[in-house]
């Protein structure tokens, strides 16, 4: 007899900024969506961008779970638990592992770019292939390492939300850094050796993450990890400001500064179900919102704010 594996996601919020609305409703979808399905929800922060860590960006991030009343199955408990046991730093090994497997392959090589060096090539950003076959050694001085992707690669897999996807990665994430200048392993390396270690098989990420999930499959493709191509993906729609995604540099509408001008949990929830749609179906915490919650009745698109 057959037995399914239960779902497991995972909220993996970065302590780069306050957070804002846009990250309460992606933790909110990504928490309902397992809850729904009985599956496992684990919290897993990705600090591996240490030029912009701080420690009240670490705190807001266990703040925000408890002001909205989501709780998780795995993960840490308070700041001083993520540093000892949970941190990305204790599991260089495990990224520097990966990288060896495309190292060993002949797929990576090393860039010294500077990223004005690439934009005055390339007034998109796009990175021009500029040190593809300058055959530089690896351990190069101040270079990072990035992994050669062929003309005409393109990764398709289904989302469960958009239906099936296909990206034009050779084109839109040309090259794409491995590992970068200062010897860290680069987030999209992170990501893929944390959700295998984790056994992760439910990915949710905002709309704007379809190039990093289509990268990540590249590398599973070119490391063996059947696991991640297996996965289920969900993109869900951004919250706009002005017409821009939110950023953690909109200072004034992260939720920290709405909490401390008096927003309660029940305004937030409530915030949240008109954003996409749902006002009137009483939510005013995550149980009515878990109740509410339909994966298929997202709106594709959402209001700006």
């Amino acid at each position: 007899m057959q037995t399914t594996q239960p779902i497991k996601t995972r909220i993996a919020p970065t302590p780069s900024g306050f957070l804002h609305l846009g990250n309460a409703l992606s933790f909110a979808i990504t928490w309902a969506l397992a809850r729904k399905q009985q599956g496992i929800v684990a919290l897993r922060i990705d600090d591996l961008d240490n030029a912009r860590f701080r420690p009240e960006y670490l705190q807001d991030i266990f703040d925000t779970l408890a002001f909205m009343g989501l709780d998780y199955d795995e993960g840490p408990r308070n700041t001083k638990d993520f540093q000892e046991n949970y941190s990305q730093l204790l599991r260089l090994p495990s990224y520097n592992s990966l990288l060896d497997k495309l190292v060993q392959q002949g797929m990576v090589y090393a860039c010294p770019c500077s990223r004005s060096q690439i934009n005055a090539l390339s007034p998109q950003g796009l990175y021009p292939l500029t040190c593809r076959h300058a055959q530089l050694p690896l351990d190069t001085p101040n270079a990072a390492w990035r992994i050669s992707i062929p003309e005409g690669t393109t990764i398709a897999f289904h989302d469960q939300l958009l239906g099936d996807c296909t990206v034009a990665l050779a084109l839109e994430m040309p090259d794409f850094v491995v590992r970068r200048k200062d010897a860290i392993p680069a987030y999209q390396i992170a990501s893929i050796a944390d959700d295998l270690a984790m056994g992760v098989n439910l990915i949710v990420r905002g709309e704007d993450l379809m190039l990093s999930t289509a990268a990540q499959l590249f590398l599973a493709q070119h490391t063996g990890a059947a696991a991640f191509a297996q996965a289920q993906f969900v993109h869900h729609p951004l919250i706009t400001a002005e017409g821009n995604k939110l950023s953690k540099s909109h200072d004034s509408l992260s939720l920290t500064e709405m909490r401390k001008a008096g927003l309660t949990p029940s305004q937030l929830w409530q915030k949240l179900a008109q954003l996409l749609g749902w006002q009137s179906a009483g939510i005013a915490d995550a149980q009515t919102f878990l109740q509410r919650f339909e994966l298929h009745d997202l709106p594709r698109h959402i209001a700006q704010i």
